[in-house]
C-alpha cells in the first residue's frame, strides 16, 4: 500500500491477516478504530452500527477519553439529531449509497452551507472533530456499518484516495465476521474444537459455510469481497483437510463431524478450542461507549426527510 504513511502499510497488513485468521463474531472495533485514528492523525474516530430487523443503532467511540467532556451531548445529537443535521449522515441515508466520502465534498443540494457550518461549529466544541469522513463497510438492506474519522483539518485526495483502499479491505472483513458469526450460531460451540481438530481456518470455515448454501464459487467470491481464484484456492484446501473430492463430498463430511448442522456428528478427536477471546492488552480497558436507539429512531434513519 505506497500511499500509507512510513510504517503504516505493514500495520494495516499486520492488523487484517490477524483479524482474518481469527474467530471473530463481533466486529473488533477498538483495534481497527486505533488504528485509522493514528493513520490520519485524527482527534477521534466513531463506528455507527444499524440493524433493520430491529431498529436498533449501536455507536461507538474512540477513544472515549477524548468525547468524555461532551459524551452526554454527543450521544443525545448523534441519536435524536444527526440523521437530519450531520451531512455525512444526510448524504448516506438519502442516496442510500455507502461510499467513502467527507464532509467537504457533500453536495450542497443534500447539506448546504448552513448545515455544514452548523457541523463545524459543533465539531470544533467536541475537541476538534469537525473535519469528518465515512467508510462505511457495509451498506445494504438490512444493515449498516460505518467508521467516521475526525479531526480539524480537511483530508487531501491522497487521505480519500487510501480511505477508499482500506474500505475494500475492511468490508471484506466485515464479510467475513457475518458468515463466521452465522456459521457458529448455526453449530454451536462444539464445532469450533472439531475446527481445530481438522485445522481449518476462520475464512476456510466461511467458505465451508457459503459452500452449504449451495453458493457457486463465483457467488461466494461476491460475498466475501474476494477474487474467486481466491475462493478455489480456499475449496481446494477444505476439501483435502475433510478428506472429501468434491463440493458435495465436503458438505457431507463437514455435516457427519458437525462442523454444519444435518446430521448427528461423529466422534472427532479434538485439541484445545479456538473459540475467540478478548485481546489482553485491551482486556478490562473501557474505550468505548454504546449507544442504542429504539424504533422510532429506526424510522428516522430512514427517512430523514419526514
Amino acid at each position: 500500500m505506497d500511499t500509507l504513511p512510513r510504517g503504516r502499510d505493514g500495520e494495516w497488513l499486520d492488523l487484517v491477516a490477524d483479524l482474518i485468521s481469527s474467530p471473530l463474531t463481533v466486529w473488533p472495533e477498538d483495534r481497527v478504530s486505533r488504528l485509522l485514528v493514528d493513520t490520519f492523525d485524527a482527534g477521534g474516530c466513531v463506528t455507527h452500527s444499524h440493524s433493520d430487523s430491529d431498529g436498533l443503532t449501536f455507536t461507538t467511540f474512540h477513544p472515549v477519553e477524548h468525547f468524555i467532556p461532551y459524551l452526554d451531548e454527543a450521544v443525545h445529537w448523534t441519536r435524536h439529531e444527526a440523521p437530519l443535521r450531520h451531512p455525512l449522515l444526510r448524504y448516506h441515508l438519502s442516496t442510500g449509497l455507502g461510499t467513502c466520502l467527507q464532509i467537504e465534498d457533500v453536495p450542497s443540494g443534500i447539506a448546504d452551507r448552513r448545515m455544514v457550518n452548523d457541523w463545524r461549529a459543533r465539531g470544533r466544541r467536541w475537541g476538534g472533530v469537525q473535519a469528518q469522513a465515512s467508510i462505511p463497510v457495509l451498506w445494504e438492506p438490512g444493515g449498516r456499518r460505518s467508521f467516521v474519522i475526525g479531526r480539524t483539518d480537511v483530508y487531501t485526495a491522497q487521505e480519500m484516495a487510501l480511505m477508499r483502499r482500506l474500505q475494500r479491505l475492511l468490508a471484506g472483513l466485515d464479510r467475513q465476521i457475518g458468515v463466521f458469526s452465522s456459521w457458529s450460531a448455526r453449530t454451536g460451540p462444539d464445532a469450533f474444537d472439531t475446527a481445530e481438530a481438522v485445522r481449518l481456518t476462520p475464512r476456510e470455515l466461511a467458505v465451508l459455510e457459503l459452500l452449504a448454501r449451495s453458493l457457486t464459487a463465483a457467488a461466494i467470491a461476491r460475498k466475501l469481497g474476494v477474487a474467486e481464484r481466491t475462493v478455489h484456492k480456499h475449496l481446494q484446501r477444505v476439501y483435502t483437510k475433510l478428506g472429501a473430492a468434491d463440493r458435495m463430498g465436503a458438505v457431507f463430511r463437514a455435516q457427519s463431524i458437525g462442523l454444519l448442522p444435518g446430521v448427528r456428528p461423529r466422534n472427532v478427536r479434538t485439541s484445545r478450542p479456538c473459540r475467540p477471546e478478548p485481546s489482553p492488552q485491551h482486556a478490562g480497558r473501557p474505550t468505548t461507549t454504546i449507544l442504542r436507539s429504539d424504533r422510532a429512531d429506526h424510522d428516522r434513519y430512514h427517512h430523514p426527510d419526514r
